[in-house]
């Protein structure tokens, strides 16, 4: 756009605002409609679960009242007529008994069951505690319970159901009477013409009862009550047990102050039945279906009336809004000069990739066109220096690398240990070090040392101290002396006062001693049998730190198969975009392998696939933030 045609300030600014407050009040209604629509679909799925499972207890309740009926016929024969007519009643009834309150039976079909404990059957004892504790009625009337699940019999050879009851004259007689499936279901589709007639579901729902025959033998509507069922094809889908909807668990019941699973299986999804589009709910229980419906047009009809009103009260809050902003606007043009004020304060603290593009206004755009053709101008001047500073670095870095052993393994002739270890440096260059060397046919002297400094400086340090250490060792002194030495060495013309911690250990591969001096570096860590630990082993004070420091030597016995692993801070220091750090106690962990050790994936062993572990596991906390120390590690896994 020529400056030429450059529009106002404020009139861009008021245009743009109408067009943002217009998306977002679509935007928002969308949303919001969406949304409504899930949750009273939602709401709807969850009401015909809950119907589906009262429907159920209503079932199982309706036919143990007929069951209820015929079990206080074989009552009534024992308090009006004796306990021997109530035995002639009971032949061929091998598992309803006459029993105490405690649960002992006196009188069966069967004799070899008297003596025996009905509280042995599941749920019995709880049923039988739940009507004692309702107390005996004064008026005459029953006291009894059903259990709506099938139990094992004493004998354990049937499923039956229970009807319990207690009797009024001999409140300490209890009778239970049993029934199986082939009655409850005949009593069930008898009690399922009744159930679902007066049945509703929220708002707009109903229920149905279907046979086993597929036909509607009980709904709200009658004019299809015995017709066959129009989607035989979901039942089939049910009874398969595939999914035509969502197949979900029933909702549990408080049964005698026990939680006890219904039982049924419930099918959820959405279909035309019955001539309406309507979500629906299907299960079985005792030979019948239970179907519950919730038509999907008064779903979608309560979300409109919801919305419609949305929308309203939305229309006058952004209309306020968008009134009130353009009032602000007006008094605060000068924003886009505060913003050109921004862009520049950043650009004065360093941030060159900062650009100033404020190019509304004629004015605006050739400023913002202005300042970044000078950043842009200062970048390049200070991107040829960095160049140059890369291109030295480069070759620091080169230098360092060749001066650390990088060939693994090592000494591919011994076969007493696995060595490896891995320095990856914060800068081009770092100050962290790590050495080995035999310094006898049994004796292996290994190090790790971090110096304090970073960048070229500590580099230079890091040489220094890696050829001083390494030339005492290689002399025959043992580790403390040679720390001892070198803190006199690297103390002297120190006036950058720099220092360097290390960890300096002599291991004898023929019994696995190591004797150890340790100036002030982080404890290792030892694995033994799959369990890492770190050791309290004393440290001294760090090497430059101060003349005139004898250092003491320890010793650490290690078994075959034990892994000693060192590192530098760099590890447990280094942090996450939270500024977490990676912490000792996650580091164990991590090396707390149990029976699971990590498995060699080449000539380096564990010792190399230990350090391998660790390192992915360190970038996946920091997780792309920025290093700020260098990290190094060595391992060492004794083999006898």
């Amino acid at each position: 756009m020529k400056n030429g045609k450059k529009k106002k300030i404020s009139g861009v600014i008021t245009i743009r605002l109408f067009i943002a407050v217009f998306i977002a009040f679509i935007v928002s209604c969308t949303v919001t409609y969406v949304l409504l629509h899930y949750q009273s679909s939602k709401n709807a799925k969850e009401q015909l679960k809950y119907a589906n499972t009262c429907m159920a207890l209503d079932l199982t309740t309706t036919a143990g009242g007929y069951m209820f009926e015929d079990s206080v016929r074989l009552l009534s024969v024992y308090e009006n007529e004796g306990i021997e007519a109530a035995a002639q009643s009971l032949e061929g009834g091998n598992y309803t008994y006459f029993a105490k309150r405690d649960g002992t039976i006196f009188l069966s079909g069967n004799k070899e069951f008297i003596g025996k404990n009905v509280r042995d059957i599941e749920y019995v004892g709880a049923t039988l505690d739940g009507l004692y504790d309702r107390g005996i009625p004064t008026d005459g009337t029953a006291l009894y319970n059903m259990i709506p699940k099938m139990v094992k019999t004493l004998d354990g050879k049937l499923d039956v159901y229970y009807v319990i009851m207690v009797s009024i004259f001999e409140p300490d007689t209890v009778l239970l009477a049993a029934y199986s499936q082939e009655s409850y279901d005949y009593y069930t589709e008898f009690a399922g013409q009744l159930v679902a007639v007066n049945r509703t579901v929220g708002m707009g729902g109903y229920s149905a009862i279907i046979n086993s025959e597929k036909k509607v033998i009980g709904t709200s509507d009658t004019q299809y009550n015995g017709t066959e069922f129009e989607k035989k094809d979901l039942i089939d889908l049910y009874n398969e047990g595939k999914d035509g909807g969502t197949l979900e668990e029933g909702l549990p019941i408080n049964y005698s102050g026990e939680l006890m699973d219904t039982g049924l299986k419930m099918m959820i999804g959405r279909d035309v039945l019955f001539g309406e589009d309507s979500y629906y709910c299907l299960s079985r229980i005792n030979g019948v279906y239970l179907l519950s419906l919730y038509e999907y047009s008064r779903v979608v009809s309560e979300v409109n009336d919801t919305i419609i009103l949305i929308g309203v009260i939305e229309v006058i809050i952004f209309a306020v809004l968008f009134i009130a902003l353009q009032l602000l606007i007006k008094l605060r043009i000068t924003r886009k000069i505060n913003a050109v004020n921004v862009s520049l304060a950043k650009i004065t603290e360093g941030d060159l990739d900062e650009h100033v593009e404020v190019r509304d206004t004629r004015e605006f755009d050739a400023l913002s066109t202005d300042i970044n053709t000078t950043v842009d101008k200062l970048k390049e001047y200070i991107a040829e220096a960095a160049a140059r500073i890369d291109a030295d670095l480069a070759v620091a870095k080169a230098i360092q690398s060749s001066a650390l052993p990088n060939v693994f393994p090592p000494f591919p002739e011994r076969k007493e240990f696995e060595l490896f270890a891995v320095m990856n440096a914060a800068k081009e260059v770092g100050g962290d070090f790590y050495d080995f060397y035999m310094l006898n046919d049994h004796t292996l002297g290994f190090l790790i040392a971090d110096v304090s400094g970073k960048s070229i400086p500590g580099a230079m340090f890091m040489m220094t101290s890696k050829t001083i250490i390494k030339s005492l060792a290689e002399s025959g002194i043992g580790p403390a002396e040679v720390f001892t030495i070198a803190n006199e060495k690297l103390c002297e013309g120190n006036e950058a006062e720099m220092f360097v911690t290390a960890w300096l250990g002599y291991i004898d591969l023929s019994t696995g001693l190591v004797r150890v001096a340790n100036a002030g570096h982080n404890p290792v860590v030892l694995i033994r049998d799959g369990q890492a630990e770190y050791l309290t082993l004393k440290p001294g004070l760090m090497l430059a730190g101060m003349e005139g420091i004898h250092y003491k030597e320890q010793t650490l016995q290690l078994k075959k198969g034990d892994i000693l692993y060192l590192y530098t801070d760099g590890i447990t220091e280094a942090m996450d975009r939270s500024e977490e750090q990676y912490g000792e106690a996650r580091l164990q962990k991590l090396l707390s392998f149990g029976s699971k050790y990590p498995v060699a994936t080449d000539e380096n062993g564990i010792a190399g696939a230990v350090c391998d572990i660790v390192t992915k596991d360190v970038a996946k906390f920091t997780d792309g933030a920025e290093q700020s120390d260098d990290i190094t590690m060595l391992c060492l896994r004794y083999l006898g």
